[in-house]
C-alpha cells in the first residue's frame, strides 16, 4: 500500500508501506514520512504491517490522529482511507504501477535536485527501450529499427576529429 499527500511546496509525496518494520509519521526530520504542519507532533503516529493488515497507531499526539474523520488511537487502514494528522490529509492507496505522469514527475524532481542531467536521462531511456540483441523478429515481420537520436556532445571539428 501507498501513503500519498501533497507537501507545503505543492509536491506529491508517496511512501510505500511494508518496507520497514514501522513507518513513523510526524514533523521530525527523523520520521519515516515527514509531514509539516502546526498541529503535527514530532512523532505523531505510526503504521506497521501485522498479519496481512496495516495497523495505524497514534503516539499520544496532542491533536489526535484521524481515519476518515474519526479520531482513533489504533485502526486498521485500507485503500481508500484518509489519515489526517493536523491539517494534512494522507490518502491510503493500493500500490500501482507508475504511469507516464508519475515517471515524468520523478524525472523532473531528480533533475531539480541536482541529480542526473537531461542527456544522461535520455541515454538511460534509449538504452532501456532499445530492443535486446537476442530478440528475434516474428517470422514474416520486417525488422524495425527504432529512430534513436544521439544525445552526446557535438564533437569539435579539427584535423584529428573523425569524419562523419
Amino acid at each position: 500500500m501507498l501513503l500519498r499527500f501533497i507537501n507545503p511546496e505543492g509536491r506529491l509525496i508517496e511512501h510505500e508501506l511494508g518496507a520497514e518494520v514501522v513507518t513513523t509519521i510526524g514533523r521530525s526530520p527523523d520520521a519515516t514520512v515527514v509531514v509539516q504542519g502546526e498541529k503535527v507532533s514530532r512523532y505523531h503516529c505510526g503504521v506497521r504491517s501485522w498479519d496481512r493488515d496495516f495497523i495505524l497507531k497514534d503516539y499520544g499526539s496532542t491533536n489526535g490522529t484521524y481515519v476518515n474523520e474519526s479520531r482513533v488511537l489504533v485502526a486498521v487502514i485500507k485503500p481508500g482511507d484518509v489519515i489526517r494528522v493536523g491539517s494534512v490529509r494522507i490518502q491510503v492507496d493500493m500500490k500501482s504501477n507508475k504511469g507516464a505522469k508519475t515517471i515524468l514527475r520523478e524525472l523532473s524532481q531528480e533533475m531539480d535536485e541536482g541529480g542526473k542531467g537531461y542527456r544522461t536521462i535520455l541515454r538511460e531511456i534509449v538504452k532501456s527501450t532499445a530492443p535486446s540483441p537476442d530478440r528475434k523478429p516474428a517470422p514474416g515481420k520486417p525488422v524495425e529499427k527504432p529512430g534513436v537520436t544521439d544525445v552526446s556532445e557535438p564533437r569539435a571539428k579539427g584535423p584529428n576529429s573523425p569524419a562523419k
